[in-house]
């Protein structure tokens, strides 16, 4: 492998290892404590910023990328067997009813609509349950029903606080917390 190229693997495994520090405070100006793995014969790796990466390939003529990615903090964690499955069922079956919930809100701007068809049977039917839980308890507003309004947000609220960002499923697959 050429010197460029191992240049772009060093600069790439530095971005895609360290965390965004965009809107975080910084400390030590940005870097962390350089780490020496013990396969490059004593010669430091400064894993934290890809300014401290390009130092490190101009500096010496051994990479090893394999050691950057390893000294990084953002690595995933070990965490229970549970928590990346039920994320990955999770993740999708929200998806999908935030979208059919919103599909549904199109919808009810046709009234004439044969809900039956084939194009619209496949949003109502999986969401009819769901909408007649909630028609007794949320009254029409400026006489709309509005329960799939209601239903869309606790589903994007719960792919929020459970997949998103800083979410608790990604939070736990993430740093094991």
């Amino acid at each position: 492998m050429n010197r460029a190229m191992s240049s772009l693997l060093v600069i790439l495994a530095a971005f895609v290892a360290t965390p965004c520090m965009g809107f975080a405070p910084m400390h030590n100006a940005g870097r962390m404590i350089a780490s020496v793995p013990p396969t490059l014969n004593n010669q430091v790796v400064l894993g934290a910023s890809p300014l401290d990466a390009m130092d490190f390939v101009t500096n010496s003529g051994a990479v090893d990328v394999d050691a950057i990615v390893a000294s990084s903090s953002v690595l995933l964690s070990e965490t229970e067997a549970w928590v990346q499955p039920l994320s990955m069922v999770l993740g999708p079956f929200l998806n999908f009813f935030s979208f059919a919930m919103l599909c549904r809100i199109v919808l009810s701007w046709y009234p004439t609509a044969n809900v039956n068809e084939v194009p619209f049977n496949i949003i109502v039917w999986p969401t009819e349950p769901l909408l007649r839980l909630l028609k007794g308890s949320v009254p029409p507003a400026f006489g709309v029903d509005i329960t799939p309004v209601v239903w869309l947000g606790l589903f994007s609220f719960m792919s929020e606080i459970l997949l998103g960002q800083q979410g608790l499923l990604t939070m736990k697959m993430k740093y094991g917390i």
